[in-house]
């Protein structure tokens, strides 16, 4: 095993979310480091597409629909996955949902899909992908995306910054939980990225003002910035790596 070693040749890699924006270049990536890649979500002419643009790289992809707020997807999802591939190597829980809005105007509605999408959905996904890692014999990887407002909060999307901070505490006790099978857990923590959610977001004036300012950096990160992260802490060269959030934000949480 190489330091360097970035390669996921002969893993079987479940990306859910991944028909746009990050999930994409997250299915992307592990493709072109080697992976036969499996994708999930509610929208299945996305993620089909993604998985056409893997196949035509050389890699088996395939994409089937997944809705991470109901555990039967769930269990439907990863078992028609180890009846193709016959096993899981790595997992992503990329699956996300936001919506900009104050506090005061959050509906039941509205935080329990936010939770359920961003934090249940990765519990659960987490729980499914692992055992059968544990039953296969398979030291695996777990990915999850949470997010720098999961660290430092934010305004305008409180039950978000709940969920992604659930998040963050949640792959450190499984990573605890998982390590005598050899699993590691991680979570990567973007800031605000190039995604067509985020570009929605940005037409909020107050929303696009606070976010260039508190971006060290001075823009948005690209996907495949973060998707590297990903790819990273997916490969042997972090097998020592696990119970960490990578924050991957240009800067919005050093000061």
């Amino acid at each position: 095993m190489g330091l360097t070693n970035l390669s996921l040749s002969g893993k079987v890699v479940l990306v859910t979310g991944g028909g746009r924006g990050i999930g994409k270049s997250i299915a992307l990536a592990c493709g072109e480091a080697g992976a036969d890649v499996v994708l999930g979500s509610r929208t299945l002419r996305e993620v089909e597409e993604t998985a056409e643009q893997i196949r035509q790289a050389g890699q088996r992809a395939a994409a089937w629909q997944l809705d991470v707020t109901q555990i039967s997807s769930i269990r439907d999802f990863v078992n028609k996955t180890l009846d193709v591939f016959g096993r899981v190597d790595v997992l992503v829980n990329n699956a996300g949902f936001n919506k900009i809005q104050p506090a005061l105007e959050v509906t039941e509605d509205d935080f329990d899909y936010i939770v359920d999408v961003n934090y249940k959905g990765t519990f659960f996904m987490s729980q499914v992908a692992a055992k059968s890692m544990i039953d296969h014999g398979v030291e695996g990887r777990v990915v999850n995306i949470s997010s720098q407002v999961g660290i430092v909060g934010g305004p305008l999307r409180a039950p978000y910054c709940g969920a992604k901070g659930a998040v963050c505490q949640v792959t450190k006790a499984l990573a605890a939980e998982w390590a005598p099978h050899k699993i590691t857990v991680n979570a990567v923590a973007p800031t605000v990225t190039r995604t067509p959610l985020a570009e929605e977001a940005m037409q909020n004036p107050t929303f696009r003002e606070m976010t260039l300012e508190k971006i060290l950096i001075g823009r948005l990160a690209e996907p495949e910035e973060i998707a590297a992260a990903v790819l990273y802490l997916a490969s042997d060269a972090a097998s020592m790596i696990t119970g960490h959030t990578l924050v991957v934000d240009g800067g919005w949480t050093a000061v």
